[in-house]
């Protein structure tokens, strides 16, 4: 009870009363003023000027970041736009150079040389075709706004390069003559890949709806196609990822000529053996 008595007696420290009283002998406050100084208030306004300019300071690379970030995408669209001129170039003068070859052909007894050049360009995606065929049109599943994991969602409902693979294989197959998918002429060297979230025809990237063009028999080509394993392949996709599919016949399809017409040749090349004689073998770049 003393102790408890004693410190409400003496709520101070005894130091810090002989420090006060010896402050108030020297004619100074009696309480200390120390966070009232001019040092304090100078030192508080220099930390709040240096925090607002570490928070600006932050903030400038991410303005620079969104400026090389938009830059880089005018560069893109720029250089897309190029691409596409010069692609329209180059399908301009595959024209002109088809014309004269067939004029160079028709002139003497060349008319079956010409046909058979004729065909050569068609199964190599050289010129456009026009004709009926069947139309193939994929969409991704509607988004859910409700889903928990919407990105894993997205990736399971989503079509992918490798649905596309199967689907224009299986049309090869059906006896398609000539197929394109949004405009892009695949061939025998066309590419199907993804690139992260997209998917590229030849390295051009293209967007959904996917629509695949076939040209060809159309009863006869469907009904193949449906009852090949890539058409059982199709009928099992919206059920397994809920895509929309939606396959017409059509009395008259456009798909274009290839853009990229890619070159394939063979050599034969001489070479001598260990007991010097000379044989040949045949080099396919």
């Amino acid at each position: 009870m003393s102790l408890l008595t004693d410190l409400m007696e003496h709520p101070l420290d005894p130091g810090y009363q002989a420090a006060a009283d010896r402050r108030a002998a020297s004619g100074g406050p009696a309480r200390s003023g120390g966070l009232r100084s001019p040092l304090v208030i100078v030192t508080c306004v220099l930390i709040g000027l240096l925090l607002i300019a570490a928070a600006q300071t932050l903030r400038l690379p991410q303005d620079a970041a969104d400026r090389q970030r938009q830059q880089l995408v005018d560069q893109i669209h720029g250089q897309q736009k190029a691409i596409d001129g010069k692609t329209r170039t180059i399908s301009d003068l595959q024209h002109e150079i088809s014309d004269a070859q067939r004029r160079v052909l028709d002139q003497g007894s060349g008319v079956s040389v010409a046909e058979q050049l004729e065909r050569v360009e068609l199964a190599s995606g050289a010129v456009a075709v026009h004709g009926p065929g069947v139309k193939l049109t994929l969409d991704d599943a509607p988004s859910n706004p409700d889903a928990d994991e919407q990105s894993n969602s997205e990736e399971e409902s989503s079509i992918t390069s490798s649905d596309l693979q199967i689907l224009t294989n299986g049309l090869w197959q059906a006896g398609a003559e000539a197929i394109s998918i949004n405009g892009q002429r695949l061939t025998s060297t066309s590419s199907i890949r993804f690139a992260g979230p997209a998917i590229t025809i030849d390295f051009r990237p293209i967007a959904r709806p996917y629509v695949v063009s076939a040209i060809g028999e159309p009863g006869g080509m469907r009904k193949r196609f449906e009852e090949g394993p890539s058409g059982d392949y199709l009928k099992a996709l919206p059920s397994q990822i809920d895509i929309r599919v939606k396959m017409d016949d059509a009395d008259r399809l456009s798909v274009p000529a290839s853009s990229s017409s890619v070159l394939q040749y063979a050599r034969t090349a001489s070479t001598k053996t260990a007991t010097g004689s000379t044989s040949t073998q045949k080099e396919t770049p």
